[in-house]
């Protein structure tokens, strides 16, 4: 009966929609929510009821599902784009510069993605005590420092977002409750390190 669970099937369907499974994170009541990401959008799944949350963006109310997912961001996507086109279309028609050579995309230095990455974690749930936490942990242990720099160098060379990386800093930081001894921070920066190990064999696939 478990494989026909509702939060399985959110699982399922989570999967079938190119969602990664990141981790878990401990709900209030008790139980392990499961966290989701793709691309920038962060998700997480109710263990009790199956319901759907976005974290990122965040929005207040529950979805019954991720088809219900898609269809907000759906339309969030498309509300946020026809004033552009509107504006576009009522414009007086001008004479076309001349296009340069594209240069390609601007790659972000490592310093200012980190900087996105921070931005992201202090715009999540919580925000504020994430960013703090990040850095305190960078300033106080050498092994989380060397994965968190490990784990932006590889989300940069790869494209991968600064909010899927801010997620993944979000799943070590909820590990840390089921984590004991003095080695905690070297169990969480082991934690980054996998997740970059994740995103190449992603990249890789």
């Amino acid at each position: 009966m478990a494989y026909f669970h509702r939060v399985n099937a959110m699982s399922r369907q989570a999967e079938v929609m190119n969602w990664l499974d990141i981790g878990r994170v401990s709900n209030a009541d008790g139980g392990k929510d499961i966290l989701l990401a793709r691309n920038e959008r962060g998700a997480r799944i109710d263990w009790r009821t199956g319901e759907v949350w976005l974290m990122n963006p965040k929005v207040a109310e529950p979805f019954a599902d991720f088809l219900a997912v898609e269809r907000w961001l759906t339309m969030r996507d498309m509300g946020n784009k026809a004033p552009v086109a509107t504006a576009a279309a009522s414009a007086p028609e001008a004479a076309e510069p001349e296009t340069a050579p594209d240069a390609g995309p601007v790659r972000d230095t490592l310093p200012a993605f980190q900087q996105k990455v921070d931005d992201c974690l202090a715009k999540a749930e919580g925000g504020q005590e994430l960013l703090e936490t990040k850095q305190a942990f960078e300033a106080g242990s050498e092994p989380y420092l060397e994965a968190s720099t490990a784990l932006s160098t590889t989300a940069l060379e790869l494209d991968v977002s600064p909010a899927m990386v801010a997620t993944f800093h979000i799943s070590a930081f909820a590990a840390l409750a089921e984590t004991a001894g003095a080695d905690k921070l070297e169990r969480v920066a082991a934690s980054l390190h996998a997740a970059a190990r994740q995103i190449r064999a992603s990249a890789a696939a």
